[in-house]
């Protein structure tokens, strides 16, 4: 285990240390190189690294370094498929919404109405968009650049969490098939939707629903979007009899010295096995040190996140503020999650604190900028007591068999973010978001996107 752990924390330090700033050769002689707009960017790449780490932790010793590979692979395929059509798909009409001079060459929205539809109202329904294939010709400019090395990360992160439950379930190859369409097709549609200027963040202006659809990090577009096409594996694929981490329909016979699980029953060891209990347990951590890494990644990939580099039309938040919201209720929903399996078995999961920290910051996403920093704390302290038993819940008493926690870890949370947004924003930040209320909403001037409370 030290072995691995030296190993682990070595490439950590060789990827920090090339991603440091240094000098370069710029358009003169000894002239630096200007590498701030990168950093943002540069730092969400920990996003899927992390996703990687606490994903493989869950397998066994003999099966994470497969799918650890497994997942890097699918992550590239993901990448490859956003570079050939998926960002075109995704922001090829960035330029209808953003007055940013260097998205001028992405202008094709489109839109599923005829043309007896004003302009000014058709593109308000924008499905798609439909250019910038393979950043080819002009539209790659530094600012289209940086934009797409931002969503570089998020479509990594996007594929590998499917990936992970048919990796899981031992189908590499569907994993990799999951990885292609997510990454051209899926991530790209529902990011277009989002940030792209597509119809759901245009229904504040479309239909007067408030700003429209607001989701600051992409809890929705990342992680509600990956945990459904999870669903749809879980349901399609079932365990193979000889997969990784298959225990059929038969409990498990086990005591209480040999639990990690954090919804069993906490008994005093027994010696004779006539004493033992039947119990279900959640798979182990297997590599303990590697979930905290990968939940630690998550908050560094966050810090990148909280700029908004990603988001082309954001405007009007606070970095700092989005940043200390996220970072703050992800550890909260670590503390609670780790808590709670303290209280059920006596001993602290590290799996359990790991997956906290990642539910934790799905479910502050999409209100970190909007929301007051106390909201974004009790959200994760709740998230993270939900948690464990809602693992339970998906892989024991439905017939998922979710031994990964992947519909409760990102697609509860993601859900329970959207509806942080929508419920409790104060209207101190994101003034004109998505194009609404440019100087003033419901009346009251400077008031920027706010919830329903």
């Amino acid at each position: 285990m030290s072995k691995k752990f030296v190993i682990a924390l070595n490439t950590l330090a060789l990827t920090l240390i090339s991603a440091s700033p240094v000098l370069a050769q710029g358009n003169g002689p000894n002239q630096p190189v200007d590498f701030t707009p990168l950093l943002p960017a540069a730092f969400i790449l920990f996003l899927p690294l992390g996703l990687l780490l606490l994903i493989s932790s869950a397998m066994p010793d003999d099966q994470a370094p497969m799918v650890a590979i497994n997942l890097l692979i699918g992550w590239g395929v993901a990448v490859l498929a956003y570079f050939a059509v998926g960002f075109a798909f995704q922001f090829g009409g960035i330029a209808q919404v953003s007055p940013n001079p260097e998205f001028s060459g992405l202008y094709w929205e489109w839109y599923p109405l005829d043309q007896s539809v004003a302009v000014e109202v058709a593109r308000l329904w924008g499905v798609i968009a439909l250019q910038g294939w393979f950043l080819a010709g002009d539209v790659a400019t530094p600012a289209v650049l940086n934009l797409f090395l931002a969503h570089l990360a998020l479509v990594g992160a996007a594929a590998m969490i499917p990936a992970g439950i048919l990796l899981e379930r031992g189908r590499p190859v569907a994993a990799l098939v999951i990885c292609l369409f997510t990454g051209g097709l899926i991530y790209p549609v529902a990011g277009n939707w989002l940030w792209g200027g597509g119809w759901l963040a245009n229904l504040g202006s479309s239909l007067n629903f408030g700003h429209g659809l607001v989701d600051f990090g992409g809890a929705s577009v990342i992680f509600l979007t990956a945990a459904a096409v999870a669903l749809v594996a879980l349901y399609l694929f079932r365990p193979m009899q000889n997969g990784i981490a298959d225990v059929g329909d038969e409990l498990i016979l086990s005591t209480a010295s040999d639990r990690l699980t954090v919804y069993d029953q906490v008994t005093m060891p027994v010696d004779d096995p006539a004493d033992s209990l039947q119990s279900a347990p959640m798979p182990s951590a297997y590599l303990p040190i590697l979930s905290m890494l990968g939940g630690g990644l998550l908050l560094l990939g966050w810090v990148g996140l909280s700029t908004g580099v990603h988001a082309p039309t954001a405007l009007n938040f606070t970095p700092a503020h989005a940043a200390v919201s996220g970072l703050l209720a992800a550890l909260a929903a670590a503390v609670a999650a780790a808590a709670y399996s303290a209280f059920t078995t006596r001993e602290f999961n590290p799996l359990m604190a790991g997956r906290g920290l990642a539910a934790g910051l799905i479910v502050s996403m999409a209100a970190a900028p909007f929301a007051p920093i106390w909201v974004c704390v009790v959200a994760g302290l709740v998230m993270g007591l939900l948690l464990p038993p809602l693992i339970y819940f998906f892989d024991q008493r439905l017939p998922l068999v979710d031994h990964l926690g992947t519909l409760a870890t990102y697609g509860v949370s993601a859900v329970f973010s959207l509806l942080l947004v929508a419920f409790l924003a104060d209207g101190r930040a994101g003034l004109g978001w998505n194009g609404v209320g440019l100087t003033e909403f419901r009346g009251v001037a400077g008031q920027g996107v706010s919830g329903l409370v």
